[in-house]
C-alpha cells in the first residue's frame, strides 16, 4: 500500500500555497529502489529509459531511448569514483534535455535527501531551457506525476517526496550557490558560466561522500577564459573525465562528415541536416564553427555578412515625398554624421551624410527631412547632441533616443538586420557612402551566441550603417505588416 500525506513544511517553498493534489504525493519507497543494478551511470541510464518521456523537439510525446553517444557521456561521467567531468558538444544536440533528465535521475533516485541544483547563466535560461522541460517530463510520466511535487512561483524547483529530493534550477550567482549541499550539481551552457561559479558548486558538493560536479557546454567566441574551456583543458590534461565532439581543426565549413563527426544527434535522427544547410548561408562563420562544429577559435571578430550581401540586394529609390519612413540619425562631433531613412516595407536609403557638421546644419537637414516625407519616428543614438535632441522634442517632433542601457535591443536589431540582409529583405539605394560604412562593420559573437555589431578597431566609419539598422528595426516595429521580400 502506497504511503500518502501531507508535505512537511521544511519541503514547501515559503508562501506558496499547494493544491490538494500536490499534497496528496505519493510518499512511498518507488520500485526503482530495488532494482538490482547498482553502478550510478547504469542506474541513470535505465531510469531515464524507463521514467522519461521525452518533453519536445524529434519524439517528443516519447518514452526517451538515449542514443549511443548519450549513454556514452554518461558512462564516462558518471563511472565510480568521478567527482568532477564534463561534456562539450555542438549546439542542437538535446544537451540541455538530457542534463534535466539527469537531473531529475539524481534528485529521484538518491535515498539521502539529495539535491541537485543546475545552473544556468541567468533566470531566463533556468527557466526556460532548464525547468520547462523538468516540470514537463514530471507530467508526462504518472509515475513522476505521483510522485514529484513541481513548484512554479516564489523559488522554482521540483520536489521528490519520498526521498525529499529536490532538483533546483539557479542562474549563475555564486551568492545564490553559497550555503548548498549537492549530491549532483550540473551547470548547463558552461562556456557562458564563470569558473568561481563553478568553483562555488564544487566547493559545496565536497561535503557528500559521493558528490559530482559536471559541466556541459559548446565552444563561443570570447569564451576562454569560462568554465567550460577551463575544465576542457584540465580534461585534456587527464585530470578530469571530458567528453568533447568536435570537428578537426582547419576543415572545410561545408564538409559534411565533419558536420557528423561534430553532431552526433544527426545519426541519432535528433538533429536534421537542413538546419546546419540554412545557418551555412545564414550565419557567420565565427559563429558556424563556435556552435555547431564544436570549434575553439581564437578570433572574437568577423566579417558580419558574407561576401557581396550587401551590393547584390535589389535597388530601391529614395521613396517619394510624403512617404511614410523612420529615420535613423548616428554620429558625433569628432566623428561622421549620417541621417537614415528605412521604408515599412523594408528599404533603406541614405538621407543625408558627411564628415562633419556643426548643429546648425545638422538642424536644417533634419527638418528639411521632415518637410519631405511623413518621418513617424526620428530614431537618434546614444549620445548625440542632446541639446539638439532637447530642442526636437520641445517642438513636437517623434524623437527616441536609442536606450544605450539595453544591450538586449542591440543584439535583437543585430540579428535581425543580418538576417534580413542574408535572406534578400532589404532593398536599399546602393549609395556609396552607405556601402562602405556598412561595409566597415564588424560583428562580435558573444558568448551565449548572439550577434553585436560594432565600429572596427581601424577607425574607419560606421555611422551610417549604425542609423541604418536603427532605422530599419523601428520600421519593422511600427509596420502592421511583416516585411515583404523585395522579390
Amino acid at each position: 500500500m502506497s504511503e500518502r500525506g501531507p508535505l512537511s513544511s521544511s519541503g514547501s517553498v515559503q508562501g506558496e500555497r499547494r493544491s490538494a493534489r500536490d499534497l496528496a504525493l505519493d510518499r512511498s519507497r518507488p520500485s526503482w529502489r530495488s532494482w538490482k543494478t547498482k553502478s550510478r551511470h547504469a542506474r541513470c541510464i535505465r531510469w531515464i529509459e524507463t521514467y522519461i518521456v521525452i518533453p519536445r523537439g524529434a519524439n517528443a510525446g516519447k518514452l526517451a531511448k538515449l542514443a549511443p553517444f548519450q549513454k556514452h557521456a554518461i558512462e564516462e561521467l558518471l563511472a565510480p569514483g568521478v567527482r568532477t567531468g564534463g561534456l562539450q558538444i555542438p549546439r542542437g544536440n538535446a544537451k540541455s534535455t538530457l542534463w534535466a533528465a539527469v537531473g531529475l535521475w539524481a534528485a529521484c533516485d538518491h535515498d539521502d535527501m539529495p539535491q541537485v541544483p543546475i545552473t544556468a547563466y541567468n533566470s531566463l535560461q533556468a527557466g526556460r531551457t532548464l525547468f520547462a522541460p523538468l516540470s514537463r517530463m514530471v507530467e508526462l510520466h504518472p509515475e513522476l506525476s505521483e510522485r514529484c511535487a513541481v513548484y512554479s512561483s516564489t523559488e522554482r524547483k521540483i520536489l521528490s517526496v519520498w526521498n525529499r529530493g529536490e532538483v533546483i534550477p539557479l542562474p549563475a550567482d555564486v551568492e545564490r550557490l553559497q550555503g548548498l549541499n549537492p549530491t549532483v550539481a550540473l551547470v548547463d551552457e558552461a562556456e557562458t558560466v564563470d569558473v568561481d561559479v563553478f568553483n562555488a558548486l564544487a566547493q559545496g558538493a565536497g561535503k557528500r561522500s559521493e558528490s559530482l560536479v559536471l559541466a556541459i557546454g559548446t565552444p563561443a567566441p570570447e569564451a576562454q577564459s569560462r568554465t567550460l574551456y577551463v575544465l576542457r583543458e584540465m580534461g585534456q590534461a587527464g585530470k578530469i573525465p571530458w567528453v568533447e565532439y568536435a570537428a578537426d581543426a582547419g576543415c572545410a565549413i561545408d564538409d559534411r562528415d565533419q558536420w557528423r563527426k561534430a553532431n552526433p544527434a544527426i545519426e541519432a535522427g535528433i538533429l536534421f541536416p537542413d538546419v546546419l544547410e540554412t545557418e551555412l548561408v545564414t550565419v557567420d562563420e565565427v559563429s558556424f564553427r563556435s556552435f555547431r562544429l564544436g570549434q575553439w577559435l581564437d578570433v572574437s571578430v568577423t566579417s558580419w555578412l558574407p561576401p557581396g550581401a550587401w551590393d547584390d540586394l535589389p535597388y530601391a529609390e529614395p521613396p517619394p515625398e510624403t512617404a511614410e519612413i523612420v529615420l535613423g540619425l548616428a554620429g558625433t562631433y569628432t566623428s561622421s554624421i549620417a541621417l537614415v531613412g528605412a521604408t515599412l516595407d523594408g528599404a533603406v536609403f541614405l538621407a543625408w551624410g558627411a564628415d562633419t557638421a556643426d548643429d546648425e546644419e545638422l538642424d536644417a537637414k533634419v527638418e528639411a527631412a521632415f518637410l519631405r516625407w511623413n518621418v513617424l519616428e526620428l530614431v537618434v543614438a546614444p549620445r548625440i547632441r542632446s541639446g539638439l535632441v532637447r530642442r526636437w522634442t520641445d517642438l513636437g517632433l517623434p524623437v527616441t533616443v536609442w536606450p544605450s542601457a539595453r544591450g538586449d535591443l542591440d543584439v535583437a536589431s543585430s540579428t535581425d538586420f543580418r538576417r534580413a540582409i542574408v535572406e534578400g529583405r532589404i532593398a536599399h539605394d546602393h549609395d556609396p557612402l552607405l556601402a562602405a560604412h556598412v561595409g566597415a562593420v564588424v560583428g562580435r559573437a558573444n558568448p551565449d551566441g548572439s550577434l553585436r555589431l560594432d565600429a572596427p578597431d581601424d577607425g574607419r566609419e560606421v555611422d551610417a550603417a549604425r542609423a541604418a539598422r536603427l532605422a530599419w528595426f523601428r520600421a519593422q516595429e511600427q509596420s502592421e505588416q511583416p516585411v515583404p521580400m523585395i522579390f
